[in-house]
């Protein structure tokens, strides 16, 4: 189902235009066409994908004092790695913001909150996302293309697992590992099934 189905898409769209450069809008529907592609497989309610997919980048073009700033402001927890990478509170920050300005479901608001690094429990659509962001079709690099290959050929578990390796892989290369992304995953080698 196409994501002018979903009731807010409009709204989301209006202010992701307002808030990020064309090509972050661009990535944003683009996370969210794919996500909403092969959510509905998953158990995932179509209208959660379009939002989380849409609407998890909300705050990517905001430089590092606006970001812990407003995570200051939202008394969201700070890790020592945020504090150092504030990039990487984004998620977060676009969680908190979008809770207060869209009433995102808790769903969406913790898939949006931990689409950068995962965590152990993350629930489905939380998963997806990161997929689906990591993923979707205008990524060019050769692990999107393969994740994309692992998605059609191997299946979701596959695919997620394959994503969360490659960004725990790519985030030991940064000055600042969060880490959470090897604890991802870690918990996902745990859970799923040989």
């Amino acid at each position: 189902m196409p994501i002018a189905k979903a009731p807010e898409a409009k709204t989301y769209l209006y202010r992701l235009r307002q808030e990020l450069s064309d090509d972050k809008v661009s990535h944003c529907i683009f996370t969210a066409e794919y996500l909403s592609s092969f959510a509905v497989s998953l158990g995932i309610e179509h209208d959660d994908a379009v939002a989380a997919g849409l609407l998890h980048d909300f705050c990517r073009d905001y430089d590092a004092h606006e970001l812990l700033d407003q995570a200051r402001q939202f008394r969201l927890p700070l890790s020592e790695a945020q504090m150092a990478a504030p990039a990487l509170l984004h998620g977060p920050v676009a969680a908190a913001l979008c809770r207060q300005e869209f009433d995102i479901n808790e769903a969406v608001y913790q898939a949006i909150y931990w689409h950068t690094t995962g965590r152990p429990g993350l629930e489905p659509l939380g998963q997806a996302l990161v997929v689906a962001d990591f993923a979707e079709p205008t990524r060019k690099f050769p692990e999107a293309v393969e994740a994309r290959e692992q998605l059609r050929k191997h299946g979701f578990a596959a695919a997620l697992l394959y994503v969360a390796e490659m960004k725990a892989a790519f985030s030991r290369e940064k000055p600042v590992v969060d880490p959470n992304s090897q604890a991802f995953v870690l918990w996902l080698k745990s859970n799923t099934p040989t």
